[in-house]
């Protein structure tokens, strides 16, 4: 099974139900594991997760490593239920340099065909790093 259709079917347990804003999001390490995440929301909203961090911290619970996340695939599909290409928030993409020492490519799925990469260099120059 492609990304493409694991993140579309990884879709239908987004729980979005203010937002109606559903995300998916795999994370690939080094090695070949897969994590798989969706955004979850909470009437409290800060306790809200993006699907991107929900993969990223499976993978940690996991045993991953910093420096072990390789790749990002996301999905997205907004209130009218079309799919799109999003990119990761600002938290996400803090996570995402840490999680892969600003080496990670994020690839974001606007359709099975039309996918667009970026490193997470690119989408979050100068990020926090750890000094130790």
């Amino acid at each position: 099974m492609s990304y493409f259709e694991q993140l579309e079917s990884l879709l239908e347990n987004s729980y979005s139900p203010f937002s109606h804003f559903s995300v998916a999001s795999i994370v690939v390490t080094r090695s070949g594991k897969i994590y798989r995440g969706v955004n979850v929301e909470s009437v409290a909203y800060p306790t809200t997760i993006c699907a991107e961090r929900n993969a990223i911290f499976s993978a940690v619970t996991d045993g991953t490593k910093v420096g072990e996340v390789s790749e990002v695939h996301i999905l997205a599909r907004d209130t009218k239920g079309e799919l799109f290409g999003a990119t990761p928030c600002g938290s996400c993409r803090q996570v995402i340099a840490e999680q892969s020492l600003n080496q990670a490519t994020i690839y974001i799925y606007h359709s099975a065909e039309d996918i667009t990469s970026h490193t997470i260099a690119e989408l979050l120059p100068d990020a926090f790093v750890s000094l130790g």
